[in-house]
């Protein structure tokens, strides 16, 4: 009975249908770090128990449920499982621990659908009814195969996914990164990477000077003068050739998911350097500590613009009130939300069931009286005065005859007294809202969603939210330990998800830019910031500070679903249409493209995709669709698509570009392309 039950948990578990309890379960973690394929495999596998079971008593299990028998990892090796007694990895005072999963390298190529699991207990009936375990490696199927097993594409689909998650797409030449670093090792070598940025932008006056003409007649300076300085087309391409090409990918990435939490917008900032230097910031710090991203959009002169807290002066007389837009958005956006919150993210409730809040109008009024005076930078070579005119060149300046130096409420009970400066008010004000116990679940479970799944777990979102807490060596904040938490969380890794509620809608930017990055292609941005527009989202220009599409937007069955916020059947069908033009444009050879090169962009290339690899597997086009369903939708192509795309491929003839641009848009027109899952 016992092996039917465990053998029943283990293959449940290898398919995620197994629920998490509520409780220890919420803050435990296990995972594993693996290098190679399944025929040349190294595995660690670590297991953190829940901060209450630090220190007592308890056992560490690891199995694995091959073939119709369970196996446990023990210290002398693998023991079957022999229907009663539970083998432990080790036993002892509990404690985050690691361990090899398999000695050596090792060939586990015909342990097909195996699910490797590991968790701890006082007992093993502890583990399994409290859910004190994690699926951390799944054996994928051999593949090509006519139809793929449930369990399908773990190895190199697993990396493409994370990939995915982590980067603006899987590339070859990635997969392979990351095959020889391991999870956790591409993570660090990607922390090291020098930031790819957006260029350098003087200041310039805010007004164009009549030179400015921008009448594209030609390719000079002053035709492109307006297009260039006076609007965001610049840094609009350039995201979308660093999303491409730029070796930074994991920055790019997190920033791009800051971007649309800490919102700003082109439709106020719609000059290149004045907004170039907030996106140079996220880039900056996006591996930083949280309060210091808090600090620096604070004392950004772009955020102070665009949220008016620059030039904000200290109230005069009674019936005067210092702005309260940015005090606002900082508390109820950008850093603790609403409502008070659980560790989980859920919201806590009174003894009427309402919702707490987490502030009042007394606390925006007293954070919008702490941000008083300050102003733009001056000038170079020009006094700075009291309101300095328009320049976003560096941070905004304190001027301290127009702060307000009395006292002022903030967050719970505290209260900044009288008499400081500007600059300790606003950094007193800053870590009292970092401090906020809400921070880490708020802005953990945004970052999730941009960068993973629309409905993480409480659970998930717990994780996540601890190690904002607590890096391990106790410091709060570290985006490095969110980073790690949120790539490597069990939720995150593993084999197919079947939960109906996982993934997310690919926005437009990061449609377009895995499109065109795992499939090898080339841009210079120009053509894609307008296919992005046309599809909703005018990248930079979030038309509020909500984002380009709102969070909390649901689908009728109540899942959080916030990119189908701007998906419509005119988004729905431009983004078939820029598919189609992407793979039947203007051909050059073997070259297909999109748009060909600007003469008016220095260094333009125009965007591309190199047909030639996909043309080389045109003659199996089952290998082609397999290829593709690795890069695209890391493996999750359903056994009945894989069969009509390459029924359809297969009936185009024998022409290998024909059957490569079919394959291709049809694969990338497909719901699991749509929705990475």
């Amino acid at each position: 009975m016992k092996f039917l039950q465990l053998a029943r948990d283990l293959s449940c578990m290898a398919l995620a249908c197994q629920a998490l309890a509520v409780g220890r379960a919420d803050v435990f973690d296990a995972k594993a770090d693996y290098t190679g394929t399944p025929a040349n495999l190294t595995v660690a596998a670590s297991i953190v128990p829940a901060p209450t079971d630090v220190g007592s008593t308890g056992s560490y299990y690891v199995a694995a449920f091959v073939g119709g028998q369970a196996v446990f990892l023990t210290p002398t090796g693998w023991v079957p499982f022999d229907g009663s007694n539970f083998p432990a990895a080790a036993t002892g005072a509990l404690a985050p621990i690691s361990f090899p999963l398999l000695n050596g390298t090792v060939d586990i190529s015909s342990f097909e659908c195996a699910g490797f699991v590991a968790g701890y207990g006082s007992s093993a009936t502890d583990m399994l009814s409290n859910g004190l375990f994690r699926v951390i490696y799944q054996v994928p199927a051999k593949l090509p195969r006519v139809t793929p097993l449930p369990c399908s594409a773990m190895a190199d689909s697993d990396i493409a996914r994370f990939l995915q998650q982590a980067s603006f797409g899987p590339t070859d030449a990635s997969i392979a990164d990351v095959k020889r670093l391991g999870l956790s090792g591409w993570i660090e070598s990607q922390f090291n990477v020098p930031k790819t940025g957006y260029g350098v932008w003087p200041y310039v006056e805010t007004s164009a000077p009549v030179s400015c003409s921008n009448d594209g007649n030609s390719a000079s300076a002053a035709s492109m003068c307006a297009r260039d300085t006076y609007s965001l087309f610049q840094l609009q391409r350039l995201f979308f050739q660093n999303a491409i090409s730029a070796p930074d990918q994991l920055r790019q990435r997190v920033a791009w998911a800051l971007s649309e939490t800490l919102v700003i917008s082109g439709d106020v900032l719609n000059m290149a350097y004045s907004y170039a230097g907030f996106q140079h910031m996220l880039l900056d710090n996006a591996f930083s500590n949280y309060e210091t991203i808090l600090t620096r959009m604070t004392l950004s002169p772009s955020m102070g613009d665009y949220l008016d807290m620059v030039n904000n002066g200290k109230p005069t007389s009674a019936s005067q009130q210092a702005n309260e837009n940015y005090a606002r958005e900082l508390l109820q956006l950008f850093s603790i939300g609403l409502y008070k919150l659980n560790l989980d993210g859920t919201v806590q409730t009174d003894a009427s069931g309402l919702a707490i809040p987490s502030y009042n109008e007394d606390v925006i009024k007293g954070f919008a009286r702490t941000f008083t005076g300050w102003t733009y930078p001056a000038k170079p070579g020009v006094t700075s005065r009291t309101y300095n005119p328009t320049n976003y060149v560096s941070d905004m300046v304190a001027v301290a005859s127009n702060h307000d130096v009395g006292t002022k409420q903030l967050l719970d009970t505290t209260v900044l007294p009288a008499n400081q400066t500007p600059d300790k008010d606003l950094a007193d004000a800053i870590h009292t809202v970092f401090l906020h116990p809400n921070v880490g679940p708020f802005i953990g479970k945004q970052l999730i969603q941009r960068l993973v799944t629309s409905n993480p777990s409480p659970a998930y979102v717990a994780r996540v939210a601890s190690a904002f807490n607590n890096n391990g060596s106790g410091v709060r904040g570290d985006m490095k330990a969110v980073i790690r938490a949120i790539l490597l969380d069990s939720e995150a890794r593993g084999g197919m998800r079947t939960e109906t509620n996982y993934g997310h809608l690919r926005e437009p930017a990061l449609f377009l830019a895995q499109f065109y990055r795992s499939l090898g292609g080339v841009s210079d941005g120009v053509a894609l910031r307008s296919a992005s527009s046309n599809m909703s989202q005018n990248v930079f220009y979030s038309p509020t500070v909500f984002n380009y599409y709102p969070a909390d937007n649901v689908l009728a069955t109540g899942q959080a679903a916030p990119e189908f916020g701007i998906h419509n059947t005119s988004t729905a069908l431009a983004r078939a249409n820029t598919i189609y033009s992407a793979v039947y444009g203007s051909a050059t050879g073997n070259i297909i493209y999109l748009a060909k090169p600007d003469a008016t962009v220095t260094g333009a290339t125009g965007t591309y995709l190199d047909m030639t690899p996909y043309i080389a597997l045109a003659s199996n086009p089952g290998a082609l669709v397999d290829k593709l369903n690795m890069l695209l939708m890391h493996g999750t192509m359903a056994p009945e698509t894989r069969t009509a795309i390459v029924n359809a491929v297969t009936a185009a003839g024998t022409a290998g570009l024909a059957r490569a641009q079919l394959a291709i848009y049809l694969t990338a027109n497909s719901p699991q392309f749509m929705v990475e899952r």
